[in-house]
């Protein structure tokens, strides 16, 4: 039986979908309306995805952090979120488009991962330390979301589009991964530690989530030093963005892959 909260997202995938037609279909042809419409979509999805997270707390009677359909639908919203309040009015088109296609890949990841929200927890989860280690690791996430998508469109522009416009992507790259990489140090690698600790007795046990997610860290470490100490941008620090976000996608899934102690999700 389909539960109410597959129910508000099947809602809010084509509503999602529609905005992203619209982005498109406004590059192509400039108009107030065509803006008007496509950012009044959006918000309308974002509001149906937000009543979806807000029905899932409900059913499972906590915060859904605990599952990797769970994970999916919060670091999917926050993709929204922090689309909204950071980027929405200083990004291109194209890119807009391209985040909100991000968006609806993981929500389609989510709902093709659904679980029982009355399911038990495990021993492990049962933490303070879990809201803080999954929140931050996925808002981490979310600000690589959205540098991936700013370096696809890049990449795809890099001999079509002048060098102001390449270099304003250049620093949406930037922004968005000097935001997320302090962030997702602190959930993912500290927070993530702790908790191991308490949950396992051990900060660190070589777990194949563990050491994706130490590959993910170091692959964002090195855009960092690469754009600020050697002054690399365009392609090359695009490319290392990109990388970046597909090893993030892996890390996420990892535990289904590989199993380990993060077999929960």
């Amino acid at each position: 039986m389909t539960s109410s909260v597959e129910i508000i997202l099947y809602i809010a995938l084509p509503v999602y979908f529609l905005a992203m037609v619209l982005l498109g279909f406004g590059a192509v042809v400039p108009g107030k309306a065509a803006g008007k419409a496509w950012l009044y979509l959006f918000i309308a999805g974002f509001v149906l995805h937000t009543a979806a997270l807000v029905a899932r707390t409900i059913l499972a009677s906590d915060v859904p952090f605990t599952d990797l359909f769970e994970y999916c639908l919060f670091m999917s919203w926050a993709v929204g979120l922090v689309y909204i309040i950071f980027f929405r009015k200083n990004l291109p088109r194209p890119v807009s488009a391209m985040v909100i296609l991000v968006l609806l890949l993981l929500i389609g990841f989510a709902l093709f991962y659904y679980s029982d929200p009355t399911s038990a927890k495990m021993p492990a989860l049962k933490s303070s330390w879990l809201y803080v280690h999954v929140s931050l690791a996925a808002l981490g996430e979310t600000f690589f979301a959205i540098a991936f998508a700013a370096s696809l469109i890049l990449i795809i522009k890099r001999n079509s589009a002048d060098r102001e416009y390449l270099d304003k992507l250049d620093n949406v790259v930037y922004r968005a991964v000097s935001m997320g990489f302090p962030i997702f140090t602190a959930g993912a690698m500290v927070a993530g530690a702790v908790w191991a600790k308490r949950a396992w007795g051990s900060y660190w046990s070589w777990d194949p989530k563990e050491t994706m997610s130490l590959v993910v860290w170091l692959i964002y470490a090195i855009y960092l030093h690469m754009r600020l100490v050697r002054g690399m941008k365009g392609v090359p620090a695009a490319t290392i963005a990109i990388i970046g976000f597909i090893m993030t996608l892996l890390t996420i899934s990892g535990s289904m892959l590989l199993g380990g102690l993060h077999s929960y999700g």
